[in-house]
């Protein structure tokens, strides 16, 4: 039983070491790197197209490296219509000086993955360098630099083998080379601008078709104002029906006279106060002088 556990223990030993050779020996048919400097942020726009070799059993992980200070942005897969979609991918994760992120390959086709890098200025000046770090090896690997806008000189090293225009921008062809795993390309880009403008600098939200008052969703004042003015006037209307009515009731409630309390002084014979009307009488009256009542002393 221990031999036959043994023999296991050895076999994975050699098989394990051999799928790991096996991932790290993955080729890549081509690679096309593009540097698109200052085109919507004062960074370095990095887009990575690349192939695995045909000949790759599939599914296969790849795991690339992006500079430490970069900003991956997508990783996506070109579809069958010629469209990108996000394609499953893990990280990105700080190892050392670098940033990795892992992606599965599981069927053929081209995949791509866009990251900033930012771009150390100088005055007008602009200095730039890109890396491959080898980590596979690339049958066919090219870079292509988009010119800025407002360029007063422009070099990179090494040197572009050809200059090609798309949509008005001029491209910087480099040469394609072969690299083997391990084995590094390096890329320098030194460039000066008489202004910070962007190649395409972000638009704010603009809506499909001019804005006015027939618009679907749009409340008009114009149309609504009537309404407000009716709700208004009916608003005050009814508060002054109300004030009206409280102002009435108050106004028509019967008063009545309380009589003045009898005090010391009526009872001392002195000014009293006639029970039937409270009308005030005068020392000596036996008859209210108003009405005519008896008055009530204290000695009766």
């Amino acid at each position: 039983m221990r031999k036959l556990g043994l023999i296991l223990i050895l076999g994975m030993m050699f098989v394990f070491p051999a799928f790991v050779s096996a991932q790290n020996n993955i080729t890549l048919s081509s690679m096309t790197v593009q540097l698109w400097p200052e085109y919507d942020q004062p960074s370095m726009l990095v887009i990575a197209d690349f192939e695995v070799d045909p000949a790759t059993p599939l599914p296969v992980d790849l795991t690339f490296r992006i500079p430490q200070e970069a900003n991956l942005i997508a990783v996506a897969a070109l579809t069958g219509d010629g469209n990108f979609l996000n394609a499953v991918f893990e990280g990105p994760q700080a190892v050392g000086e670098w940033q990795t992120f892992t992606l599965t390959i599981s069927q053929s086709s081209v995949y791509r993955f866009e990251y900033y890098q930012p771009i150390t200025f100088n005055g007008n000046q602009r200095i730039f360098s890109y890396l491959w770090d080898g980590e596979y090896a690339v049958d066919a690997f090219s870079v292509l630099v988009l010119e800025p806008v407002n360029v007063t000189s422009f070099s990179m090293s090494p040197d572009y083998a050809s200059i090609t225009q798309e949509n008005g921008s001029n491209y910087y062809n480099s040469r394609i080379v072969k690299l083997a795993s391990g084995e590094q390309f390096a890329l320098n880009l030194d460039y000066e601008k008489s202004t910070d403008i962007l190649i395409a600098p972000p638009q704010g939200i603009q809506p499909a078709a001019p804005v006015d008052e027939n618009t679907p969703g749009r409340v008009s004042l114009n149309n609504s104002l009537p309404y407000l003015i009716g709700g208004l006037g009916v608003v005050l209307i009814v508060g002054g029906v109300v004030y009206y009515w409280q102002a009435g009731r108050k106004s028509f409630k019967p008063s009545r006279r309380r009589p003045h309390p009898h005090s010391e002084a009526d009872d001392s014979g002195e000014d009293a106060y006639c029970p039937q009307c409270g009308e005030r009488s005068k020392a000596g009256d036996r008859f209210c002088r108003v009405c005519g009542a008896r008055l009530r002393h204290k000695e009766e």
